[in-house]
Formats: C-alpha cells, structure tokens, sequence
C-alpha cells in the first residue's frame, strides 16, 4: 500500500489535474509541478515499490502454502485505496467521459458531434484533439456516463469520483469472475487473481484512470463464467452489454460459440450455437438501442481514436517510416502509407481471429479470445497500455504456459513504466526523474536484500560447529 500512496501523492505533482478547481491554484502546488524531474520521480519511486511487492507477492503465489485468493483480494483493495479520491495520473480520458455523459443527459447526439457542442466547465478538460471527435463508446457506458453526471451535479472532482465508483464495479466484478474462470478453465485461482486483478497494470490505470475497460473486461468475463457454467444465453446477453460499454468485447462473443456448442448435442452443433449467439445478441442490442433511444450511431465512430498517433502501435509506426520515405521519394502522401499498413493490420489480425477461433476447442475457448485479443491490440492503428488489459485478463484466466505467463507478467512490468504521467510535458526532465525515481528504489531494494544475506549468513555461521555450519554453504562452495 506505500507504494500505492507515494503514486498517489506524486499524482498531484504530475498527474492531470483538472482546470479551474481550487488544487490547481495553490502556489506551493503549482511550483512543484514546474519541477518535472522531480514530481515525475516521486511518482516512479512509488511504481517501482508497487512493482516489487507485486512481483514478490507472485513469488509468494508459487509456493505451496501461497496467499489464498480471499488474501489478495483484500491486497488488491488496499492497494487501489489510495487511488480512490485523486486526480488520474497517466490519462485524461475522464474528462472526455464526464463531457459525453453530459451531452447525453442534455439530449446531445454524442454520436454525430463532439464535446465542443456542449460548453460548460465539463468540455475545458477535453484534449483539444477529442473536442470535435464523437464518442466511440457503446450506449451503455454513455448512459452511465451520464447517470454519473446528473448525479454529481456536473462537477468535476466529483463526476471523477462518480466515473471511479464505475472502475471499481468493474474490477469488483474481475475479483469475482476470473478466479472462478481460472478454476474452469485448469489455472489455479490465486495465480490468476495475482495477474489479472492484482497487477499493477489493473491498480494505475482502470482504477487511478478510470477507464472504461474497467467494466467492459468485467461484464466480459462474467458473462464468460455464466457461458462456461452452462448458461449460454445469459452468458451472451451479458458479454454484448460488455460490447456495448467498448466494441473489443465484441470477440469474446465469437469465442462464446464454441462454448455454448459444448453443450449441445447432434452434428453442427458450432453453427447452431452460432445462429443463437447471433440471435440473442441482436435483441439484447436491439432493445438497448431502443431503451437508450440512442440507434448504432456508435458503429460509425469506432475510428474515432485513429485521430492520435500512438507511439506504441507498430503498425502506424512502421507506416509513418515508410510513409515518410516515399514522401521523400515521389511526394507520396504519408497519411495514405500509415492508412494501407493499419489496413495489412487488420487484414492480418482477422487472419489469425480466424485460426484461433477453428481452434478455440484445443486451446481452450478463453485462453484462444487472449491470444486473438493480443493480436487485435498489437496490430491495430492504436495502442495504449490499458488496451493489453484486453488480452491479459483472459490470459491469467486462462493460459497454462508458464512462458506465455512469464511473459505477460514482464510485459506488465515494461507497460508500467514506458508511460510518462499525464501532467508534465514529454523531455529529458521527466525522462531523468523516471530513471532516477525508479533506480533509487532498486538501489535501496538491493542494499537491503545483500544486508539481509549477510545478516543470515552470519548467524547461521556462528550458531554452530564448523561442520554444522557447512551443510548451510551453498553448493559448489568450495
């Protein structure tokens, strides 16, 4: 929980504070956030100790007699308490939900204009760049969004609070799911629960941000359960609300057919399960879409995040690299090259959806909706640390290679610390508080362990004979 709490007090020093509320205005404040290199590396003196009682704590996992799942659970809660009542520290993107709510209460079509057409105090927080970019979200987030507007009156700290009580249902609903997926799926509960919801990657960005893959990943994964514990259509009703909150969840149901078609018996059971998974999503769309008054103008905005380049998406990156040199070239326009690699992406990703989804059976439904996930996030126009949630949850649920977990667990890892805080410019300053905030913890770390060792080593010499004291060397001593 320290670690946790230094973010957050490195949080007001670094993190998005929003405009026009009274923190912002306090001058010993706003000096301290003049210092880049030194708020930045408070925030990263508490993510490396976040980070390393994560990762003891999955050292701890593998033993015999680990902490149950009742145990991290209640870890878990401690250690997203601080983030409870802050600013977001890593993203804004609250800001853009608490303006589409807004304009959904005020009868705005967020689907058609930005939140430029709403004004207000609401709107001042929105990076200029979503200003005039309609929401890409489902009607169901947005009809929470708004719920959460109208009850906290349209203010700022408290519709942040509002959009955080949502996270938290959201990861309430992980804790409950993906252990009990686990245990269906042949991963032992506490592993899963260690990786999937204890993870950092959970703590600082559904919690601390507030994203929407909060709930999004937490319906998805309940309605996963409910399909697994024989109860398709309930299942996929609940996976489309998922859909509907964020269009990624959209896969889990191409992966619920194979499940659902376990339980049915003759030949072609795969399509007949297909048919009725296309059947109830429909009405449960069909009768949101009617209860929301809201249509699928949703479906037209999904490229609505294309608008930023992120630096983390290999295939906008490899096209601007190339869509540069043919700039050079024949005066080839640069968008074009980055639009025809987003398009081989995509090309690519449905692909190997399709393989993984015709093997769904063999490598286990959820585990085969991470992997097709991973691809999906990895070969898309935009990647943010919080879109490898999508993958990673499924997978701690559901993978039961060690290597492919040692890998999404060393992945948090780098994930974690790649993404500079939100409040202060990109630049060496920021850049030298990072690696001098996060080396000053492993430096302490270390000098404490070598200490310990030397402490162990000096007791266990003189507790006995010399020949006593020999069969605690290490092998190969001499």
């Amino acid at each position: 929980m320290l670690g946790s709490t230094v973010i957050a007090v490195g949080g007001l020093l670094a993190g998005v504070l929003p405009l026009g509320e009274v923190a912002i205005d306090l001058p010993l404040l706003h000096n301290l956030r003049a210092l880049p290199a030194l708020s930045v590396s408070v925030v990263y003196v508490g993510l490396a100790m976040l980070l390393l009682a994560w990762w003891r704590v999955g050292v701890s996992v593998r033993a015999a007699h680990g902490p149950s799942g009742r145990e991290l659970t209640v870890t878990a809660a401690w250690w997203a308490a601080p983030f409870a009542l802050i600013t977001p520290i890593f993203s804004g993107d609250v800001h853009s939900y608490l303006a589409q709510g807004a304009m959904t209460m005020a009868g705005l079509d967020a689907y058609r204009v930005g939140p430029s057409a709403l004004g207000g105090p609401l709107t001042v927080n929105v990076p200029e760049i979503w200003q005039h970019t309609p929401a890409p979200y489902g009607p169901v987030f947005l009809q929470l969004a708004a719920m959460v507007t109208a009850l906290t009156d349209g203010g700022i700290w408290a519709g942040i609070v509002g959009m955080r009580v949502l996270a938290l249902l959201g990861v309430g609903l992980l804790a409950w799911s993906v252990p009990r997926l686990a245990d269906l799926c042949g991963v032992r509960p506490a592993a899963a629960l260690w990786l999937g919801v204890l993870n950092p990657l959970v703590l600082l960005h559904l919690v601390g941000d507030a994203h929407n893959e909060a709930l999004m990943l937490g319906l998805m994964c309940v309605g996963l359960l409910l399909a697994l514990r024989r109860r398709p259509v309930l299942g996929v009703v609940v996976i489309t609300l998922a859909a509907l909150v964020k269009a990624p969840a959209v896969l889990a149901l191409a992966f619920a057919v194979p499940i659902w078609a376990r339980h049915l018996g003759g030949r072609r059971r795969r399509l007949r399960a297909a048919r009725r998974t296309v059947l109830v999503t429909a009405v449960t769309s069909l009768a949101v879409a009617a209860a929301t008054r809201s249509g699928f103008g949703w479906v037209r905005a999904l490229d609505t995040p294309t608008h930023a380049h992120t630096w983390m998406s290999i295939t906008t990156d490899l096209g601007w690299a190339a869509g540069t040199l043919l700039h050079h070239l024949n005066g080839l326009a640069v968008e074009h090259t980055v639009r025809a690699f987003w398009l081989v992406g995509l090309v690519l990703a449905a692909g190997i959806t399709l393989a993984l989804w015709r093997r769904a059976t063999r490598l286990g439904p959820v585990a085969a909706l991470g992997l097709c996930l991973a691809v999906v996030v990895l070969a898309g126009p935009v990647v943010h640390p919080w879109y490898l949630l999508w993958a990673l949850v499924p997978l701690a649920a559901a993978a039961r290679g060690a290597v492919l977990r040692r890998l999404v667990a060393i992945g948090s890892v780098v994930l974690v610390l790649v993404v500079l805080p939100g409040g202060v410019p990109p630049g060496l300053p920021a850049f030298l508080g990072a690696v001098l905030g996060s080396s000053a913890v492993l430096v302490v770390a270390a000098a404490f362990r070598i200490r310990r060792r030397q402490r162990m080593w000096t007791r266990l010499g003189g507790a006995g004979t010399p020949d006593t004291a020999s069969t605690h060397a290490p092998a190969g001593a001499g």
